[in-house]
């Protein structure tokens, strides 16, 4: 790590979330700047893209992490942003996996576009999340991840205003991997189209009002998807009927589904577990290891 310095009394979070992970990191975020007496402006680019660069002091960007890359939505948003004179910036990755190969290369693309447009990156870093995709880590260490998010989101706050600079060099063969994980837009465009609404829809319409794409549509009284799919799940997930079902790549949906607003209330009763295996959990050793980071 590297210093600088930086005098910051302004700062905007500027995110995307799709099933709720990243945007409780966010709310973290604020939480924790607001208490230190900072000026916060949060841009939720898949409701309102407007920003000032102007304004801020800081701009951290937030996103998930999609196909080894950050969120294509997120990275529209940044290849456009307009150019600046040195504004500092930050970029915070949201994963269910950890900061592990390929996912150490998913912030290139937007590091990149920071740089054409003179931001001063000073910062990049993994959270993690319990998983919505494929599979689940078993609830304890999806509870740990919850109750260790505070610690880690103080941590990065307290290296930006001490001048800490964290900027990472993956590998080559990760920042392959990224490359090639544009192929994931083609696949989540075909996963999109391919969802389709069962009886037990009841026309209720929250699909077509929540998704970040606009890609949901009612025809003839049921929802009627596009190809413009993110792959968030988020209707799928947010569907109090659980009615809508995917006809392709039904592997990626959690059977239990997802609901991270409960699991937020569960995890603030339980007791935080340091003694998590590799033997127990060879799956998610990149999630152990976060969770035992300093």
């Amino acid at each position: 790590m590297n210093s600088y310095t930086i005098p910051i009394k302004a700062v905007t979070l500027a995110y995307f979330s799709g099933t709720g992970c990243t945007q409780t990191v966010v709310d973290c975020f604020e939480s924790q700047l607001i208490e230190l007496d900072l000026q916060v402006n949060k841009v939720n680019i898949a409701v309102d893209d407007s920003y000032i660069a102007t304004t801020t002091d800081l701009l951290i960007v937030l996103s998930p992490v999609y196909a080894f890359r950050l969120a294509s939505i997120i990275e529209k948003w940044m290849r456009n942003l307009p150019e600046v004179k040195g504004t500092y910036a930050a970029i915070i990755s949201v994963s269910g996996g950890g900061e592990i190969s390929p996912n150490t290369a998913c912030r290139t693309s937007c590091k990149y576009f920071l740089k054409r447009k003179n931001y001063n990156l000073v910062y990049e870093k993994m959270l993690v999340m319990p998983s919505n995709f494929l599979l689940q880590a078993k609830q304890q260490l999806n509870f740990d991840l919850i109750n260790i998010l505070p610690q880690k989101v103080n941590k990065i706050i307290a290296d930006i205003m001490s001048g800490k600079k964290n900027i990472l060099h993956p590998k080559l063969q990760d920042r392959i991997l990224a490359f090639f994980g544009k192929a994931e837009h083609f696949g989540a465009s075909m996963f999109g189209v391919s969802i389709h609404a069962s009886k037990a829809c009841n026309q209720c319409g929250l699909c077509v009002r929540n998704c970040p794409k606009k890609n949901i549509r009612m025809k003839n009284g049921r929802p009627k998807f596009g190809f413009r799919c993110l792959w968030c799940l988020k209707c799928i997930y947010s569907c109090p009927r659980k009615a809508l079902i995917p006809r392709i790549l039904k592997f990626s949906v959690l059977k239990r589904g997802f609901d991270i607003k409960q699991m937020n209330k569960v995890a603030s009763q339980e007791t935080f577990n340091s003694e998590h295996s590799y033997s127990q959990n060879i799956l998610w050793q990149g999630v152990i290891n976060y969770l035992k980071e300093d």
